[in-house]
Parts: structure tokens; C-alpha cells; sequence
């Protein structure tokens, strides 16, 4: 092991305000506030000379030039800064890339943080790029994006409104469901224990938005308080992206931490890290069930760290709606996901933004702290389920060198399916999103589904609100139909 280049976390600091203020906070000096007590945190009396700035990108509101801001309050003058694109693999990649810079030499001290301001009386207008070109973001940006600036969905998957996360992750959810063959009803239950589970880590949480228990059936009843989002889900089964909160984490080489005097027992070392992508756009995967590229992450990071994967002691897997964890549990093969979130999850954490894995990573530095024999991954993906990245964690270094080998491997053997705008003839429903207005009530049923040649296609499914309602009874996916491509709305039409 090389002192001199292997990278550790020193410092780690969440924030979290329940209040509703009149005023939205001003997330620059959440961030500057969080990254003084990351450095308080590591024991340090000021803020060291930071000359990497790492700054999650911020949806709560539009920032022009966050790095110059946020230096200005933190007193600093870092030769390298950088605003990540929205995407919330963006604090683990912060921390893999600052890792790789400390390894190289290039970089001593780097901080990363991040912070959202949603909970608010004050009407404000999320930047979120979803409905946007990202060029056109950009190019407002005094400071360009670094990381990923794909555009997340298709201009066909656009103009079927699958766009907003729920609606996609009910998709998958779905058609996870007819793959394991559940019943709907068991299905169910199924969902609403696993919600329910992960509010209990949320318990001991004290950054946690909510720490109160659910129980399954509170999760799943449909009330005027827990309504219907997107069939499965109800509100308390979705991110609670309504929140005021705030994380940084300092890191340094080990070498530097002793020069400073840093408390062994403070730091945690990231011993491996991984990325890896599916195909991006969810119309063109094979299945609407799984995302095999994670395993290639968890895999990278684990081969890194000389673990394997049983020997994890802690888990977060990144949870804005549950398809997502438990599709990934699925990929690991992990049979019962039931300690999936160290946080609480996002439906009970809170999912602030692109930087909800940053918490988790200090919630992880703050267990490996109390537990320095134990090991920990914490797991973060992008948009929908299009790329993931993750890091292992340590209170204990390494034997051999941190060096990453290897590039950034896509999934093996998984090509894109052909995906046609104007499909005819019979046809096989694959899977349905069941969107709903706030007043309760079913609004809208999009489809993907197959044609006789196997090409997948997007469809609208004309019903009545009583025959949508029928969908959330009667397993529908399978089933044959036809499907016609109506050219006065320009959409493909599913008739079962």
C-alpha cells in the first residue's frame, strides 16, 4: 500500500432542515455550510487547500456558475471545479474520479457536496432538463457540464410522455411483475412489505426526512393523502423529492490525513469503484425487467476492492421508486433485498435531486467508522436504470495498490431490439404505464409492446377510466392485441 496515493475519506457532513420556510434556502450556502462541517468533521481547524471542487448538479434551482459562488464562501481557489450534468450517478463518479486524481498525484485535497431546497412556500420551477435539450441548459451555464449530457429518452419515448421517472419505474415495475409471475394482488403485498422494510432503516437515521415506521398495509391503501401516482405505485411508495437537504465529503490521500493529524478511526477508505451502462434508452432493451450492466459495476468494484460480493456487510441500493433496487437486487442475486437502503430509502430519506447517493455515502462512512472491520457498497444509478456506478468502502485500507484497471464495460451480449414508430397487425403487450391525475383517478395508459416480426413498438391504449381501473385487477400483460397507427394524433393504438 502506497501512503502517498491512496485515496481515503476524511470528512463527511448531511444536513437536513424540516421546516417549510417562506423562502427558498439558498443552496449555495447549504452547500458551504456542509462543507465546513465536513472539514470540522476530519478535525481540522479550516478549510484546507482545496483544489478539487465536485458540485452535484442542483434541480431546485437554475445555477449559473456554482463552482466560482461556492469557492467564494468556502475561501478557496481549486485549479480544477465541476458541475455535474443531472444524473444521480454524479456523486459516486466525484468520488471515483477524485479517488483516481489522488491516486495519480494530481490532486490532494478534494470536496465534494451538493444540496436541494424543494421544501418551500415560495412557488419555484425545478430545472430538470428531463423535457429540455441539454445544449440548450448549457449554453446558459457560464461553467459547461462535465459527465454525461445524453438526453435520457428518445424523441419517441417523449412524445408517448414517458418521461417523468414514476411513469418509467411503474413500467419496469410491471413488467417485473408478469416475469416473476405474481399475481397482482400478491404482487402487491409484495411491493408494500418492501417499502415498508426500508422505513425502518430510516429509523435510526436522524438526517432521515421521515423516521417514522410503515407498516405495509399504510404504504399500499389508497387514501386522499396516499394516492395513486402510477399504477402500482402510491405516493408513499415513490421519492419524497420534497425536501431541504444538504451532504459534502472531504477527502485526501492517507499520507496527507497523518501529515494533519486526521484520527485514524476518522478515515474510510474507498477500496473499489464501478461503472457501467445498459443500453440507454429504455424502448430498445431486450427486457423491461432487468439492467445486467450493475453486476459489471458491482463486479469492477468488488475485483478492486479483493472482496466478492457475500462479503458486503452493508448495502444501499439507490431507490427512488422500488423497481429500481429490487430489479438490481435481482441482477446480484440477492433473493430477498431486505436490507437494500443503510439510509431509509428516498420514499423516507427523501430523495433530494441528483444527490440523494452523497448522503448515502456518509451514511456509510458513519457505520464503517463504528465498525472497522465491516464493508460497504453504496450503488447509485441515472436516469432509468440507463447507467450505474458504485464504490466499496472500508474503515481499513487496501493490501495492494487502489490503481483502477480496466475500462467501462456495457453488458454482455445485449443488443438494442429494432423499435418501430408506426406498428400494424397483431401484436403482444409487453408492459403498461397507468399514470393518474392528482384528483385520484386513472388518466392515461401507455404501452410498449411487440409486432408479429418481434420489433417493439410504443402504443396508447384507448379505454374509459372504468376499463383503466380494470388494469390494476387483472394481469394484462401478455395478452395479444393489435396495434394501428393512427395518423391524426400521430400515436400507435393498442386495442386488447
Amino acid at each position: 500500500m502506497d501512503r502517498e496515493r491512496t485515496p481515503v475519506l476524511v470528512g463527511v457532513a448531511q444536513y437536513t432542515h424540516r421546516e417549510k420556510t417562506d423562502r427558498q434556502l439558498d443552496v449555495v450556502d447549504m452547500m458551504a455550510n456542509v462543507g465546513r462541517d465536513a472539514v470540522r468533521d476530519a478535525g481540522l481547524d479550516g478549510v484546507p487547500s482545496i483544489d478539487a471542487l465536485c458540485i452535484v448538479n442542483c434541480l431546485s434551482k437554475a445555477l449559473q456558475n456554482p463552482a466560482a459562488q461556492l469557492s467564494e464562501r468556502l475561501g478557496v481557489q481549486p485549479s480544477w471545479s465541476g458541475y455535474s450534468s443531472i444524473g444521480a450517478t454524479a456523486p459516486q463518479w466525484f468520488v471515483n474520479r477524485a479517488a483516481e486524481k489522488i491516486w495519480e498525484g494530481s490532486s490532494e485535497w478534494t470536496l465534494v457536496c451538493g444540496a436541494e431546497a424543494f421544501y418551500t412556500k415560495e412557488p419555484i420551477t425545478p430545472l430538470t432538463g428531463l423535457v429540455q435539450s441539454h445544449v440548450e441548459v448549457e449554453e446558459r451555464m457560464q461553467t459547461p457540464f462535465v459527465g454525461d449530457t445524453r438526453m435520457p429518452v428518445t424523441a419517441l419515448e417523449l412524445r408517448y410522455n414517458l418521461v417523468r421517472p414514476v411513469d418509467m419505474y411503474a413500467l419496469f415495475e410491471n413488467a417485473r411483475r408478469a416475469h416473476k409471475r405474481q399475481t397482482i394482488e400478491g404482487h402487491r403485498r409484495e411491493l408494500a412489505g418492501f417499502c415498508a422494510g426500508l422505513s425502518q432503516s430510516a429509523t435510526d437515521n436522524r438526517f432521515a426526512w421521515s423516521q417514522q415506521p410503515r407498516d405495509p398495509d399504510t404504504v399500499a391503501r389508497v387514501t386522499k393523502h396516499n394516492r395513486m401516482v402510477s399504477f402500482p405505485y402510491t405516493k408513499l411508495m415513490c421519492s419524497n423529492a420534497q425536501v431541504n437537504q444538504a451532504a459534502a465529503v472531504l477527502m485526501t490521500s492517507m499520507a496527507q490525513a497523518e501529515a494533519v493529524g486526521i484520527s485514524k478511526d476518522q478515515m474510510v477508505f474507498i477500496r473499489g469503484c464501478g461503472e457501467a451502462e445498459d443500453i440507454f434508452h429504455p424502448s430498445e432493451r431486450p427486457n423491461l425487467w432487468e439492467s445486467p450492466s450493475v453486476g459489471e459495476a458491482v463486479d469492477q468494484a468488488v475485483g478492486q476492492a479483493s472482496l466478492a460480493r457475500d462479503q458486503l456487510d452493508y448495502l444501499d441500493l439507490y431507490s427512488c421508486f422500488p423497481s429500481a433496487p429490487r430489479i438490481v437486487a435481482d441482477m446480484l442475486g440477492l433473493p430477498a433485498p431486505e436490507d437494500a437502503s443503510i439510509t431509509g430509502g428516498m420514499a423516507c430519506f427523501g430523495g433530494p435531486g441528483n444527490n440523494y447517493s452523497l448522503h448515502a455515502i456518509c451514511r456509510l462512512v458513519e457505520l464503517l467508522r463504528q465498525e472497522p472491520t465491516a464493508t460497504g457498497l453504496a450503488h447509485s444509478l441515472s436516469w432509468y436504470l440507463s447507467k450505474h456506478c458504485v464504490g466499496v468502502y472500508s474503515a481499513r485500507p487496501g493490501q495492494g495498490p487502489w490503481r483502477r484497471e480496466g475500462t467501462i464495460p456495457k453488458a454482455p451480449s445485449y443488443r438494442a431490439v429494432p423499435v418501430i414508430e408506426e406498428a400494424e397487425g397483431a401484436a403482444t403487450l409487453e408492459s403498461y404505464a397507468l399514470s393518474y391525475g392528482r384528483d385520484g383517478e386513472p388518466e392515461r395508459a401507455t404501452v410498449l409492446g411487440r409486432d408479429r416480426q418481434h420489433n417493439r413498438f410504443c402504443a396508447r391504449i384507448a379505454l374509459e377510466r372504468e376499463a383503466m381501473r380494470a388494469m390494476t385487477e387483472t394481469e394484462i400483460i401478455g395478452r395479444s392485441g393489435t396495434v394501428r397507427y393512427d395518423r391524426s394524433i400521430g400515436m400507435n393504438v393498442f386495442t386488447l
